[in-house]
């Protein structure tokens, strides 16, 4: 009999002391370089938010930073869990992926000289070199308009500067990265853009594969990151990007 109610109360304390395995792994959150917002694998203002929000949300998350066609491939492959920042135009099926709510919209504009026309739509772009990232998420609207011409470059940085020796005709970037690459090299006072009219917006999320992993991660962020923008502390991270 007492071997009896030993028995029963190992049985129990197990099952009291036993941590789900999808709550006590460790997901690999995949992301690239971002001016400002992603430095390295500590430091950035999405890495700190997605840190946070994990946490919020009781979930061990590590990030892996690499080039962003590499980041989308790693994810396609099943090397990371998920992708942050994620947009549409990342994946080419979208009923593969199961996302959390929404993060923010990201904004693109078309960034000028000063004394050059304003450029306020993709259908002003039309006729002129236009200068964007390699790698970096743009609509189709833009990528695939047979009447821009399109010219790529490595980083922010190297199109801030092809836009002041007027190499380039405008750079399309999105609002804080581009303040950011134009402060990095020394141009903050050279160019400018049309703050009320981006030339394109797109949903920004976290991603993850299409599973019961992919859906139990999304739920949580979400309720997470809601309960964060609740307290405040969602805008306070997100406000470090304006700074």
């Amino acid at each position: 009999m007492n071997k009896r109610l030993i028995l029963i109360a190992l049985i129990i304390t197990g099952l009291l002391t036993t941590v789900s395995p999808a709550l006590s792994e460790e997901y690999v959150l995949g992301t690239f370089p971002i001016p400002l917002m992603v430095i390295d694998e500590n430091n950035g203002v999405f890495v700190e938010l997605a840190k946070e929000i994990a946490k919020k949300a009781g979930v061990s998350l590590s990030i892996q930073v690499a080039p962003p066609m590499r980041t989308v491939n790693n994810f396609q492959e099943g090397k990371v869990h998920g992708i942050f920042p994620a947009l549409d135009v990342s994946f080419p099926d979208l009923s593969k992926i199961e996302r959390s709510d929404s993060i923010y919209i990201k904004k693109d504009f078309a960034f000028t000289l000063k004394g050059a026309q304003m450029l306020k739509s993709i259908a002003d772009l039309e006729g002129k070199k236009v200068g964007i990232t390699r790698g970096y998420p743009y609509v189709r609207e833009l990528t695939e308009n047979k009447n821009i011409k399109l010219d790529l470059a490595d980083s922010d940085e190297t199109n801030a500067k092809k836009l002041n020796g007027k190499r380039i005709d405008c750079f399309v970037v999105e609002e804080t990265t581009g303040l950011q690459a134009f402060k990095n090299v020394g141009l903050i006072d050279y160019f400018l853009f049309f703050r009320g009219s981006p030339i394109s917006t797109q949903d920004v999320y976290f991603a993850f594969g299409n599973d019961d992993t992919g859906k139990m991660l999304a739920k949580k962020l979400s309720d997470a990151m809601n309960a964060l923008k609740a307290d405040g502390t969602f805008g306070n991270i997100m406000a470090k990007a304006q700074q």
